[in-house]
Formats: structure tokens, sequence, C-alpha cells
């Protein structure tokens, strides 16, 4: 009954976070949800690497804050100047922090019974 509970409060994340998307379009050139700030993220982002990086990454404000000061200081991106909270905003909110349960989707150990047998290497031929 835990993990049912559990598995419900995960859904209703994962659905509040959709929901919030799903307000918006997704750009189908770039794939970045079509919320305000959309195409300064997409200009800025796109001009080094795809938009599809951002999309597979997720993270808090500070997070963003890290990878694009990385990029800054490593990668040769242009200083953001007063980009920077546009920036971060936009993808801190529909590219945030997704946690996940991990115990929710671990199996029980199997049982000493219910394990494959061990295995022996083969024994080495002599020379």
């Amino acid at each position: 009954m835990r993990v049912l509970n559990k598995l419900f409060i995960f859904l209703g994340l994962v659905a509040s976070s959709i929901s919030l998307a799903a307000e918006y379009p997704v750009d189908p050139k770039s794939g970045l949800i079509m919320a305000p700030g959309w195409e300064l993220v997409n200009y800025q982002c796109n001009a080094c690497h795809t938009s599809m990086i951002v999309v597979q990454n997720h993270g808090d404000k500070a997070f963003w804050k890290e990878t694009l000061q990385w990029m800054v200081d490593t990668q040769g991106l242009w200083d953001l100047s007063d980009t920077w909270e546009p920036t971060l905003s936009y993808l801190s909110t529909y590219y945030g922090q997704v946690e996940m349960d991990m115990t929710l989707f671990r199996r029980i150990p199997l049982e000493p019974s219910l394990q494959p047998a061990l295995v022996k290497p083969f024994p080495k031929e002599p020379k």
C-alpha cells in the first residue's frame, strides 16, 4: 500500500509538470516548449549545439546557472548580461528539477533459491 501511495504521488508530480508545459505547444523544429522566453533560449542555445540537449536535461535555477557559467568560462559562450534572468527563469520553469523515487522502480532482491547458479570459469588448459 505504501508503494502505491508513493506511485500516486510521483504520478501527480509528473502530471502537474506536464500540465504546466501542456499550456504551451512544443516547437517542432527545436523541441522547446514555446512558453515566454523560449525564443531567447532557442537562439542562445542553438548557436552552439542542438536544443535537444536542453530538453534532455533538467535542473533548478542553480543547476542551470552553473551549467551556463561553465559554458561561458570554458566553451566560449558570450556573457549573457541582461538575459541571465529570463534564460534561467525559462529553463528552471520548463526544464526544472525532476525528482524520481528510485525505491518505486527497483525490484526486491531475489531470494537465494531463485537466483541463477554461479558458474565457475573454465579451467585454463595447460600449455
